[in-house]
């Protein structure tokens, strides 16, 4: 082959082509795997990272969640602490039957929209069982997570609130009685409706103290043993001395060192007080059962 009247041997251009060809081979093939694979939103990523979305097309998942996941105390905790097994699927199944009044959205129609009263009822409904559900998933995954003191926290607060909605459901109870749809009116505002912040500190500081121990102490009635349990529970909640060294710490025989440590306090003893102050929650259904009931007569009191 002549090249400006020079001969270029066929061995040459053969090399040449071959160098050409390994270029675009090692150089702009990346390229093109780089560009596609942007396109599809798996950009290069260090090996076991999950592939990155694409900023350009948002990911619509096309299979959602049937349910949220079952609230129960597992069998091996249970069976652990020495607890009565079938006792605590009775109190999970409990726990289910709630599961499935939850609502999350309840929308105003029917009896409820002619009814501010049962509307107000309804409510609250909604969102204690949505508060306690939340205590009970929160006692269990944190005594799961080895977090003894967040699992007892939340079964304290557990106890508080179901002895909130006993309370409520016989106060309630006894105006419906007297036929009192303002002081239901009442009653359910200053619960569930209140709108001023200040208003909710002032009634959280009033919670705290005697009243609050004389709701705890009324809840013994239909769940025995509550104020044994809260009593134990804020022992360990509060910053004294069960609720430090005993909970966090131990002193070894000679008093020479002392440990601290998370699972101090994940012993049997503990777990059975969690248990016993979720008990409150099969008192809980009866009483929403009873608003239910009440929240029907409410709205036959309005027509009359």
């Amino acid at each position: 082959m002549e090249f400006y009247g020079y001969e270029i041997p066929k061995t040459a251009i053969f090399v040449v082509v071959l160098v050409v060809l390994f270029f675009a081979v090692t150089r702009l093939m990346p390229l093109a795997f780089s560009s596609a694979a942007r396109m599809l939103g798996v950009a290069d990523q260090p090996p076991g990272m999950a592939p990155r979305r694409s900023r350009r097309t948002a990911v619509i998942p096309t299979v959602l969640p049937a349910k949220a996941p079952a609230v129960a105390f597992g069998r091996a905790d249970v069976v652990d602490a020495g607890a009565d097994w079938p006792a605590i699927q009775e109190l999970n199944a409990v726990f289910a039957r709630l599961q499935a009044r939850r609502k999350p959205t309840l929308p105003r129609e029917g009896d409820l929209l002619k009814s501010k009263a049962a509307w107000k009822l309804a409510v609250f409904e909604q969102a204690i069982l949505h508060r306690i559900l939340a205590l009970v998933s929160g006692t269990t995954a944190l005594w799961d997570a080895r977090n003894p003191l967040g699992a007892a926290l939340c079964a304290r607060s557990l106890l508080e609130s179901g002895a909130i909605v006993l309370e409520i459901e016989r106060q309630i109870r006894r105006l419906l009685g007297r036929g009192d749809l303002a002081g239901i009116d009442a009653c359910l505002t200053e619960r569930g409706f209140a709108s001023n912040p200040d208003g909710w500190i002032e009634q959280a500081r009033k919670a705290r103290g005697p009243d609050l121990l004389k709701m705890i102490d009324e809840a013994e009635k239909v769940s025995p043993g509550a104020r044994f349990y809260y009593d134990r529970l804020c022992e360990i909640a509060a910053p004294e001395a069960t609720g430090q060294h005993a909970v966090f710490g131990s002193l070894d025989k000679n008093g020479t060192s002392a440990t601290f440590s998370e699972d101090e306090s994940l012993e049997p003893s503990t777990f059975l007080l969690i248990l016993g102050a979720a008990k409150i929650v099969a008192a809980v259904e009866t009483a929403v059962t009873g608003l239910d009931e009440i929240a029907q007569k409410t709205v036959e009191l309005e027509k009359v």
